[in-house]
């Protein structure tokens, strides 16, 4: 289930929302993004606080999924990422490609070296964003949230307040 693709995020007037993407953690194992030079946009959340990830020319920027923080009992954390969108007359490219599995796919446990599995807390236990085992649950979640109107309008059942 990986996937590439080209993401164009148009400059905004001023006085509009400058989201791009909102905060979210990706479902799968990683995400390697290439980002154009000299653009900025892409943010992580650092002890609560918005922290600029600032590209570096001819290096990916790698952020680790929900799987990957399940496969390591919470020693790696999904990384909790959001894109502003430039100023008008400006635009952001950027190429992410996701590593995941198969949707049916269970991640199973790491075994990880004694020393680092007493560092490792658990999975992020939140009950707005349950991490799941299961590929395609963390999938579902994902896009659930990323598109609230089209999921309102064609399955109902699947949104929550």
């Amino acid at each position: 289930m990986t996937l590439i693709k080209l993401v164009r995020y148009p400059g905004v007037r001023a006085g509009e929302s400058r989201q791009g993407v909102g905060g979210h953690k990706d479902p799968g194992v990683l995400t390697m993004l290439l980002v154009e030079p000299g653009k900025g946009g892409l943010e992580a959340e650092v002890d609560g606080a918005w922290v600029a990830v600032e590209p570096v020319p001819g290096a990916f920027v790698v952020n680790i999924g929900e799987l990957l923080e399940v496969a390591t009992n919470g020693y790696l954390k999904a990384t909790m990422h959001r894109v502003v969108s430039p100023p008008e007359g400006d635009e952001r490219l950027s190429v992410p490609f996701f590593f995941n599995p198969r949707l049916d796919s269970r991640i199973p446990l790491v075994p990880l070296p004694a020393e680092l599995a007493v560092a490792a807390p658990g999975v992020t236990e939140d009950p707005t964003n349950v991490i799941s085992a299961v590929f395609g649950d963390n999938m579902l979640k994902a896009r659930l949230r990323a598109h609230p109107d089209v999921a309102a309008r064609h399955h109902p059942d699947l949104v929550t307040g």
